[in-house]
């Protein structure tokens, strides 16, 4: 009983530690990764490039929810919506943007990419990879890595953007401002910090 104790805790240890050895292992070669440009920019044109009619989508309808939403509690408390501009900046700069976009990579992109790796591994082509001593991290997973990294990051400034157009010509015309109005107003309380967090933000979603 104490011997499949003892297993069944190594195995389950095992699975625990496994992402982080991988994660490790990974972190190290990339120092003497050779940059293989073909097969980075071919994961950046498929995470990044393919997304961004989804990301797109997906922005332009979360920003004219949280500048309906917030015009509408503003003025339900408050009697008036001058500062929604700002709020909502502040809110998708932080926020929103950087795990909305995370999220619509992660469902679309790490599936593609898990099921790439699954076939992968059925077709034996990974094992091939080990007679030729040629390493799989190195080979396979470093060129995506890289390649989800900077779709990650593009992705988000894409992303940003979308909120600032959309926000500026729909969230303005409803709200009865101005678009050179409501834009100057856009970014009366976040900073270069709030932009720099959002950046970190992308670059850890990215690596993991």
């Amino acid at each position: 009983m104490i011997q499949k104790l003892g297993r069944s805790v190594l195995g389950k240890s095992n699975e625990w530690f496994d992402p982080f050895v991988l994660f490790g292992r990974s972190f190290f070669l990339l120092f003497k990764f050779r940059m293989r440009w073909n097969e980075v920019l071919r994961q950046i044109f498929e995470s990044a490039v393919l997304s961004i009619p989804i990301i797109l989508f997906a922005m332009a309808v979360v920003s004219l929810m949280s500048i309906f939403e917030f015009s509408w509690h503003m003025k339900l408390v408050l009697r008036q919506d001058a500062l929604v501009p700002g709020f909502s900046m502040v809110l998708m700069m932080r926020e929103v943007v950087p795990v909305v976009t995370a999220m619509l990579l992660a469902s679309r992109v790490g599936a593609s990419i898990a099921a790439e790796l699954g076939v992968m591994k059925i077709t034996d082509q990974l094992e091939q990879l080990k007679l030729l001593a040629v390493s799989e991290i190195d080979f396979v997973l470093i060129p995506r890595w890289i390649g989800c990294l900077a779709a990650t990051l593009t992705s988000t400034l894409i992303a940003l953007a979308t909120f600032v157009v959309v926000s500026c010509g729909i969230g303005a015309q409803w709200m009865g401002y101005q678009t050179r109005e409501f834009f100057n107003v856009l970014f009366i309380f976040s900073s270069a910090h709030d932009l720099i967090g959002s950046v970190f933000k992308c670059v850890v979603v990215g690596k993991v």
